[in-house]
């Protein structure tokens, strides 16, 4: 049968809320907002075409959020509502501001220059869960992701050992590593690399790194088989054990597309399993495994971790 046709939608979803009649306040009624030397992650945020490019984040406290003005027109940042209110210098074209943000709550801001032109930063309380097992622990927007994605246990909703069994421990904290050009928040799993991508609505902000297009480039289209799902964008087709995995684990969003049909591969055990990549995993069928860990990912996190 003939299957997805495409991918869920990821475009950019600008922030819309009601502009509230305010007191005009001077630049020296707000807080100063400029922090040197955080250490936390920067997310950047771009001002160009008259929007704030993405116009709404999700971040932990600690975060340092970059606003770079990237039109001729000058801009700035200034928050009206929120835990913390304060105001940008004017930024010309070119010019950036930076702001850590520690307080939780919902900041919403305009430029001042244009008050059409608005976005929202929202800052969630920094919970964290630590694994002895490796030393690390997971928070913020990928300690969401985790606990909202596990492997089918047959546990009442989604528990810890649901979403262990499916990405494996924490190999090391979030930190910022280039990707595509572009500073990226990761954090590197066992089976998986966690990236965050803001300018995602939720919850395609979160990502899984597409480890199965780097290790297995996408092999030729493939003929549909009868009774199996057909990818038609890659034209590979997805049945049995894996089928069976791929749909109540995550399918899509989680794993990608199929990128080649099911073959036989020896792994670094040494041992011959049968495989198939996706684009943001591998799936292997282990038979002396009873089910449901007769079909693993294949631990691309720790080959990607250790190779930085």
């Amino acid at each position: 049968m003939r299957w997805w046709a495409g991918r869920p939608s990821t475009t950019r979803r600008a922030a819309s809320w009601a502009l509230l009649l305010l007191l005009v306040l001077p630049v020296a009624a707000f807080s100063p907002a400029a922090r040197a030397g955080a250490a936390g992650p920067t997310v950047s945020v771009g001002i160009r075409n008259y929007t704030f490019q993405p116009a709404r984040l999700t971040i932990a406290p600690g975060t340092t959020v970059r606003w770079t003005n990237l039109q001729f027109d000058a801009n700035d940042v200034a928050v009206r509502e929120g835990p913390v209110l304060f105001r940008s210098p004017q930024l010309r074209g070119g010019e950036s501001f930076s702001y850590t943000f520690t307080m939780p709550g919902t900041y919403r801001y305009e430029s001042s220059p244009h008050p059409f032109v608005v976005g929202e930063v929202v800052v969630v309380a920094d919970e964290r869960q630590f694994f002895p097992a490796t030393g690390f622990a997971v928070g913020g927007v990928f300690l969401r992701y985790w606990r909202a994605h596990g492997l089918d246990l047959d546990d009442p909703g989604l528990s810890a050992r649901a979403s262990l069994a499916l990405f494996g421990y924490p190999l090391g904290p979030a930190h910022d590593e280039t990707l595509d050009g572009r500073a990226t928040l990761v954090q590197y799993f066992e089976r998986a690399r966690f990236e965050y991508h803001p300018e995602n609505p939720q919850p395609y902000d979160v990502l899984l790194g597409q480890f199965g297009r780097a290790l297995h480039p996408p092999d030729p289209p493939a003929t549909p088989l009868p009774g199996a799902a057909y990818a038609a964008d890659t034209g590979h087709n997805l049945s049995g054990h894996f089928r069976d995995f791929w749909a109540p684990n995550g399918g899509l969003a989680v794993f990608g597309l199929p990128l080649s049909k099911e073959f036989d591969e020896r792994l670094a055990d040494g041992r011959v399993y049968r495989v198939q990549y996706f684009e943001r995993a591998r799936l292997e069928y282990h038979p002396d495994n009873a089910a449901p860990y007769d079909v693993l990912l294949g631990q691309f996190g720790r080959q990607f971790a250790g190779g930085r």
